[in-house]
């Protein structure tokens, strides 16, 4: 317990700095008392906190000379004073109980409860399976930062990896209740039988002054090995397949070497049929319209335009948005001010209404002899 004095009322809260001591724990609990006191005729405003310690070692325990900082007025009203205080030193003496080991995690607690649960469920698995265990502890006036952490050795064909644990510390009608909450996860790595150990929880109820456990079974692990496909095949099988396969490559890259102007042939036509030249010239309009350069525009627009049929017409906007292109190029205007926005949305426009009517099959020369 600490006692803060002051001549006036306090103003905020207190800020301590704690020590950090090995292996000890010292948390503030509960919210300040504030009362007052007669001292030599004076009257003084008192805050009273309260701290829990948890230790896991035992003997004299020295606590040094620790830092606090506050603020009070002098009297009930006018502004608030920072001030800064030691609080003294103070040695306790630690006793670990008779039975126990200094090797020993020990809690003393009236109530400690330990469930798990696994996500899935231990069962026979192959190797890489991944499963997840939580441990979860709940203790009677103890912080959830004073609680057992759980193992973290496995046998060799596992893998483990503990998560940061989450500890949470409330009260209830009174009641200080710390609760730990671990998880734990496990990686199948080499097959076989693999068995976690028992994991046993000691505390020490101070009020019967006895000794409580509980012990989390043991958990085995049935790991198979990872299928692997292996051919069954005769080696002198096998080595006639390959060589059977090793001939049928060397017949088509004869026959390929043999007929390759005719491959050639029917590549080009196919790539004619794939990409006629009218759509190429289309694109790279529409792509030099969108970048607004009149140098490939006008390019494209006159390969689109070779690729057409005499007599083609186009519409009064595509040729106005053309010949503003040319006068762009050919003319006294800036090409760095040119867009193609309006070029592209006739051009657009006109292969539009092209492929809604059926084009019919222009000739430029009668039929001979008909």
């Amino acid at each position: 317990t600490v006692q803060l004095r002051a001549n006036g009322s306090f103003s905020g809260a207190a800020s301590f700095t704690l020590p950090e001591i090995p292996r000890v724990i010292i948390v503030k609990t509960g919210r300040p008392v504030v009362s007052s006191e007669e001292i030599d005729g004076d009257s003084w405003f008192v805050q009273t906190h309260e701290f829990a310690l948890f230790s896991q070692q035992s003997g004299t325990l020295e606590i040094p000379v620790f830092e606090v900082r506050f603020s009070h007025r002098n009297g009930f009203t006018g502004p608030s004073h920072d001030q800064t205080a030691q609080v003294p030193a103070v040695k306790i003496k630690v006793e670990r109980p008779q039975g126990s080991s200094r090797d020993d995690f020990l809690v003393t607690t009236t109530s400690l409860k330990i469930t798990e649960s696994w996500d899935p469920q231990p069962e026979v698995t192959e190797q890489g399976a991944v499963f997840r265990r939580t441990i979860t502890q709940t203790a009677d006036n103890v912080t959830g930062m004073a609680l057992a952490p759980p193992p973290g050795t496995v046998p060799k064909g596992i893998r483990i990896y503990l998560n940061r644990p989450q500890v949470t510390d409330r009260t209830e009608r009174g009641d200080f209740i710390g609760i730990r909450s671990d998880t734990i996860t496990y990686q199948m790595q080499q097959p076989g039988n693999w068995t976690l150990p028992a994991i046993r929880y000691q505390w020490w109820d101070p009020e019967k002054k006895e000794f409580g456990s509980q012990t989390l079974p043991a958990v085995t692990f049935q790991v198979k090995s990872t299928s692997t496909v292996k051919s069954e095949l005769p080696v002198e099988k096998t080595r006639t397949l390959s060589y059977a396969w090793w001939g049928l490559l060397m017949m088509l890259l004869g026959i390929g070497y043999w007929q390759q102007r005719r491959i050639r042939s029917v590549l080009h036509q196919l790539r004619q049929r794939w990409n006629p030249s009218e759509k190429m010239a289309a694109r790279a309009l529409l792509s030099a319209c969108h970048k607004n350069d009149p140098g490939a525009a006008e390019s494209a627009w006159q390969q689109w335009e070779r690729s057409q049929a005499s007599g083609q017409r186009i519409s009064e906007e595509l040729k106005t948005a053309v010949q503003e292109l040319q006068r762009t190029i050919y003319g006294a205007g800036q090409k760095a001010d040119w867009q193609g926005q309006q070029l592209a949305d006739a051009f657009r426009e006109h292969l539009q209404r092209n492929n809604e009517v059926p084009q019919k099959n222009v000739q430029d020369l009668p039929v001979l002899n008909p």
